[in-house]
């Protein structure tokens, strides 16, 4: 038994030694984890890609360029309706939502798309699971250019969109 402990203490003195020696750094939580391993809080009040304690900004995030635009749309097809949308941009990404007025009903609207150059691709989805996916040209204030209608309650269409932004 006398020689069973010799091999047994040098594992136990092999591994204290291995614990001790390994890097401090290593039994640090990631950098964005706190000592429980929960996500750290974002940085508020600085605009970077990447924000660590004391540095200093490398680049700018995508800003939001607009607070809020107004938009009215006409839609012109086998009916006439009318679009009123509050629409935020940021960078090239258009969205926001709004209501459809048509034959004296109104629902709510929600849309997202993009913007290149005066050329806007913009998808509007009405509560009915109506979508209107627009090609759009952007003239200062003025929208015009064409849509088609997909929905379950109807046949796809095409139609004519004009509008401006208030």
């Amino acid at each position: 038994m006398g020689r069973m402990r010799y091999p047994v203490c040098i594992l136990i003195l092999l591994f204290l030694a291995a614990v001790f020696t390994l890097d401090a750094s290593a039994l640090d939580p990631e950098p964005w984890q706190d000592q429980r391993g929960n996500a750290t809080p974002v940085l508020m009040g600085k605009n970077l890609g990447e924000a660590n304690v004391g540095q200093e900004a490398t680049g700018p995030k995508s800003r939001l360029l607009s607070p809020m635009v107004r938009w009215e749309l006409d839609l012109k097809d086998s009916l006439d309706r009318t679009v009123e949308m509050e629409m935020y941009q940021s960078n090239d990404v258009l969205f926001g939502k709004g209501r459809i007025m048509a034959d004296g009903m109104e629902q709510n609207v929600s849309a997202s798309g993009t913007i290149s150059g005066n050329k806007l691709d913009l998808d509007i989805l009405s509560e009915d699971l109506s979508l209107f996916r627009l090609s759009l040209t952007m003239n200062g204030k003025s929208i015009y250019g064409d849509y088609h209608l997909y929905s379950a309650r109807f046949v796809p269409e095409k139609g004519i969109a004009m509008g401006k932004i208030v």
